[in-house]
Order: C-alpha cells, then sequence, then structure tokens
C-alpha cells in the first residue's frame, strides 16, 4: 500500500476540509432561505388575513354607520360610514400589493371590489333619502335586504379568500420542509466524513516545536514594535518581559527589570495600595484603562515622578494569566493642558476686565449726548438732532452687547447649583413678563406639556428667555405670529423646542447660529448683538445636553435642547 507523507495528508486534509466547509456554508445558507421562506410566508399570510379582515369589518362598519343614522337621525353615526370609505381604498390597495403574484386571490379581491362599491352606493342612498325625511322609502331599503346581500357577500368572499390563502401557505411549508430535510440528510453526511478525516488527521499531527519557537519569536517582535512601553507581569506581579521602550521610559536596563516587581515603576507611598488593587485585578481581569478617572504617576530609576496613562490586557497562557500593560508618558499633554487652562482664564479675566472698563467712557457718550440734546436743544437743527439719536442708540447697542459678553465670559466661571425646576411655570413666567412687539399683533401661543427638570434655575431660566424672545422678533413680521413651545422624549432624554411661523433660516447656515457675533438677518431687519444663542449652547452644554435647530425660509424656525435623562425630575 502506498504510504503518503504528513504534509501530503494534511494538505489533502485541508482541501477537504475548505470544500467541506463551504459546502456546509451553502447548505446553511439554503436551509436559512427555506426559514426564512416559511417565516415570511406565514407573516404574509397574516398580513393578507388581516387585511381581507378589516374589509369585512369596515363593510360592517359602513353599514352600522349608515343603519344608524337612518334610526336616529344624529349626524355623529356618520362618522364611521365616511370613514369606511377611506378605509376601503387603504385596504384595498395594500392588499392588491400583498396579492400580486397570487392570480386567484386577486380575482376574488376584484370580485368583493364590486360588492365593496354596491354597499358603499346603497348606504349613501339610504342617507340621501333619511335626509328627504322619505322614512317609508328608507324603510322599504332596509326591509328588501339590499344591503344586507352585499354585506353577506363581502363576509362570503373574505371567508373564501382566508381559507385560499390558508391552504396556498401550507403547500409553501411542505415544500420548504421537504427542502429542509433533504439538505439536512446531506449536511449529517458531510460532517460525520469531517469527522472521520479529522480524527485520522489529528493522529498523524505532531505537535510542532518550530512553529511554537516561530509564534513566540513573532510575538517577541510585535512587542517590541508597539509603540508605547510595555511590560508583561505574571499574577505575583513580577515582569517577564519588557520591550526596548520601557527601557528607555524608566532608565532601567533589561536585567534590572526582569523578575523585579513592577512596583518598582511606581512611587514608593503607592505601594502597598497598588498590590491590593493588583489583586483584585487578577480575580477578575478585564481589558481597561488602568484607574480611570484618576491621575496616575510612574518613577524613572533616579526617582523623578511623571504622569501615565495605562491599559491592562489580560491574557491566559499554559504558564497562568499574565497581564499586558501599555504605559504612555503624558507629560506633554499634561503641559498643554495646564497651559490651555491658564490661557482660558486669562481671557476670561481679560473679557471682564475690559468689558467693565468700557462702561464709563459709554456712560460719559450717553450723559454728553444727552446734555447736547437738553441744553443746545434749540442750537442743534434736524440733522444735528439726527446725529445725536445715532450716538445714543449705538452706544446703547454698544452697552446691549458689553452686557452679553460679560454674561457669557461669566457663565464660564459660575457655579451650576441644580434643584428641582418646574419647567412649565418658568415659562408661563417668562411670557408674562416679555415686552411684546409694539405693533400690537396678538400672538397665538401653543404651549403643551411641559414636564419638571433637575438643572440650574438661573442659566436654565436665560435659555427660555434668549429662545422665547428670538420666537417672538423673529415672527413679529407675521400678521398671525404663532408660537408653539413643546416637549418630546428621544433615547431617554429630555427634548425641548420653541417654534414660530417668522421669517426663518437657511438650514445650510444653521451651523452658524450657536457661535457668538454669527447673525443670519442684518440689523437693519432684527437688532441683537449675536450672543443669545452662544450663551444657550454654553448653558445647555454646562447641563450635559445640546442643542440645534431647523428652519425654512419664511415659514419659520424651531430651535431644541435636551437635557440627559439623569438631568430629569428627581
Amino acid at each position: 500500500m502506498k504510504k503518503y507523507s504528513p504534509g501530503w495528508v494534511l494538505n489533502a486534509g485541508t482541501l477537504i476540509i475548505v470544500g467541506t466547509i463551504l459546502t456546509v456554508f451553502f447548505i446553511s445558507v439554503r436551509q436559512s432561505e427555506r426559514v426564512r421562506n416559511t417565516s415570511e410566508s406565514v407573516n404574509r399570510t397574516q398580513a393578507i388575513i388581516q387585511h381581507i379582515q378589516r374589509l369585512v369589518m369596515t363593510a360592517l362598519d359602513n353599514e352600522t354607520g349608515a343603519r344608524g343614522f337612518v334610526i336616529s337621525g344624529k349626524n355623529e353615526f356618520l362618522e364611521p360610514l365616511h370613514q369606511s370609505a377611506t378605509t376601503f381604498t387603504i385596504e384595498i390597495i395594500k392588499l392588491e400589493e400583498l396579492l400580486k403574484n397570487t392570480p386567484p386571490l386577486l380575482n376574488l379581491l376584484d370580485s368583493m371590489k364590486g360588492f365593496i362599491s354596491k354597499r358603499i352606493h346603497f348606504s349613501d342612498s339610504m342617507i340621501l333619502t333619511r335626509k328627504r325625511q322619505d322614512l317609508q322609502a328608507v324603510v322599504h331599503m332596509v326591509e328588501a335586504g339590499e344591503g344586507k346581500g352585499y354585506s353577506d357577500q363581502i363576509r362570503r368572499i373574505g371567508r373564501k379568500m382566508e381559507r385560499l390563502e390558508e391552504h396556498l401557505l401550507q403547500e409553501r411549508k411542505l415544500k420548504n420542509e421537504n427542502t429542509i430535510r433533504n439538505l439536512n440528510i446531506l449536511l449529517y453526511s458531510l460532517l460525520g466524513t469531517v469527522l472521520i478525516l479529522s480524527l485520522a488527521m489529528i493522529r498523524r499531527i505532531r505537535k510542532d516545536i518550530a512553529s511554537k519557537e516561530a509564534t513566540e519569536k513573532r510575538f517577541s517582535g510585535l512587542l517590541q514594535a508597539a509603540p508605547d512601553a510595555t511590560v508583561i507581569a505574571d499574577e505575583q506581579g513580577l515582569m517577564r518581559m519588557i520591550n526596548k521602550q520601557a527601557e528607555d521610559l524608566f532608565g532601567y536596563t533589561r536585567e534590572e527589570m526582569l523578575n523585579q516587581p513592577v512596583e518598582i515603576l511606581i512611587p514608593a507611598d503607592l505601594h502597598a495600595a497598588h498590590v491590593h488593587h493588583r489583586n483584585s485585578f487578577m480575580k477578575k481581569a478585564s481589558l481597561r484603562a488602568m484607574g480611570a478617572g484618576l491621575e496616575l504617576y510612574a518613577v524613572k530609576k533616579g526617582g523623578i515622578q511623571f504622569p501615565v496613562e495605562i491599559s491592562l490586557s489580560p491574557i491566559k497562557t499554559d504558564e497562568g494569566q499574565l497581564v499586558i500593560a501599555s504605559i504612555r508618558n503624558i507629560t506633554q499633554r499634561k503641559q498643554l493642558e495646564n497651559a490651555l487652562r491658564r490661557s482660558n482664564a486669562e481671557m476670561e479675566a481679560f473679557t471682564y476686565s475690559v468689558s467693565h472698563d468700557l462702561r464709563a467712557p459709554l456712560r460719559g457718550i450717553v450723559g454728553f449726548t444727552s446734555i447736547l440734546e437738553d441744553d443746545y436743544r434749540d442750537k442743534l437743527d434736524a440733522e444735528g438732532h439726527r446725529i445725536t439719536g445715532i450716538i445714543r442708540a449705538n452706544t446703547l447697542k454698544m452697552g446691549h452687547l458689553i452686557d452679553d459678553l460679560l454674561a457669557f465670559s461669566r457663565l464660564g466661571r459660575q457655579e451650576i447649583q441644580k434643584m428641582n425646576v418646574d419647567t412649565k411655570a418658568l415659562v408661563q413666567e417668562i411670557i408674562g413678563e416679555l415686552h411684546l412687539p409694539e405693533s400690537g399683533k396678538k400672538i397665538n401661543w401653543n404651549i403643551k406639556d411641559l414636564p419638571p427638570v433637575y438643572g440650574d434655575l438661573k442659566t436654565l431660566r436665560q435659555v427660555w428667555i434668549n429662545l422665547i424672545s428670538n420666537a417672538v422678533k423673529y415672527s413679529s413680521k407675521k400678521e398671525e405670529p404663532v408660537i408653539t413651545i413643546g416637549h418630546t422624549t428621544e433615547n431617554g432624554q429630555q427634548v425641548f423646542f420653541v417654534r414660530d411661523n417668522g421669517v426663518g433660516f437657511d438650514n445650510k447656515y444653521r451651523d452658524k447660529l450657536f457661535r457668538v457675533f454669527q447673525r443670519l438677518h442684518g440689523e437693519d431687519e432684527f437688532e441683537g448683538t449675536g450672543v443669545g444663542l452662544a450663551l444657550v449652547e454654553k448653558i445647555i452644554a454646562r447641563h450635559g445636553g445640546r442643542v440645534w435647530a431647523e428652519g425654512i425660509v419664511g415659514e419659520g424656525a424651531v430651535f431644541y435642547f435636551t437635557l440627559p435623562a439623569e438631568e430629569g425630575s428627581r
């Protein structure tokens, strides 16, 4: 008998297994298709029967509505009658779509449509006759049983359609079951063959030492190629493997680190706590960042401490559980964060100081302009009065802008103090305090149910003031301003909105709305400083929510903001 080499057996077995896997995959796909077809057939049959039953019930509604009006003469019975005509149309369209590949049922549906049309026409005739007060004629129509006959025909055809669809379903299920049975026989045969081949290959193949060594070599190469310092420690916290990056980061040689406890890389005052945390981690090891939410520090060979980020990855080996620790020096990032924090503080202080320093000259300008207008009233001509008016208006506008800048700057330093806030009462209070447009147009307010929230009352009040004031301002040119304030829940978040039917805006510019000094309308159209919506965005962001807007030019806009689920009423 010819002997085959292990390599040949392995290659042949591999080809057979691959071919078998592909065949099994094909069979599984076919089985899944058949199961899915059966499921779809059942769902389709259920849908068809539901629509047929709705048609039959709608015919009963039509008959009941007509009979109720004939008996009582009350218009309230006409509502189900009128609704039935619409329902007939909708259900017939749906059934025609479902039955487009089933001619026998389509033919029955065509017959039913004829009786439905006659049923509707008969009901309309009864109602018209009743409205003419011809009671005797109505009684005659009812007693003749024509309308009941149409309804009976509809029910009869409906039952016939249901039985026919159920019969077709059984045929499809039986065909799919036979196909699945044959596929299962083939599948089990293939699996048996693969099992026999696998046992033969296991007996012929020995443990390949060279392959294991190659694997270890590749792992070592990957370890050395890692961008971060990497230390692999065992369950006792002893370092078993390190890469060159770890040597460079900590200043130790490989010999000085191997088989040493990882605590030599940790500040001395944290050794005891680290041992406790290490033992706890080993009991329930998982891929995670070490010390999430805490500032971590490591120590170099010379005793210099530096901030780090550490990611832990447990792996199970024949030698027990190991932990891979990837360590990154974040000293530079910390320096940048501190510099940015100082820069922000200096910028806020600068803005606050400049805003305050500008107030004094502005008050002087307003004061001297008032003196000019009062003391030199007779000496100023019309142009002079116009110019002083412009000076006063622009100075006041500058004052408003400074106030808004101060509010925006102060918000970054202001502490959020959360409490239960009655949203609806707050909105009603703000609307009552609003200065409405001088045009005298009455605003149609549509206030929906607004749930209470848990947040900072003062800043949330500013959010509502800014959004409602904007809605009033930008809808003021409408003949009939309409402002809707409402609430929905989306993905566990509270979503509030303010909608108006004002001038609106082009949606492609909506990202600019919440930036400081960004306005989509000129000052000659609507007054404003361009800070209000930026203030809204900042307040909502500090509450953990977000804001966005949608608009249509000439038709209005809607502004949304969310509060996370945990911000809900407590």
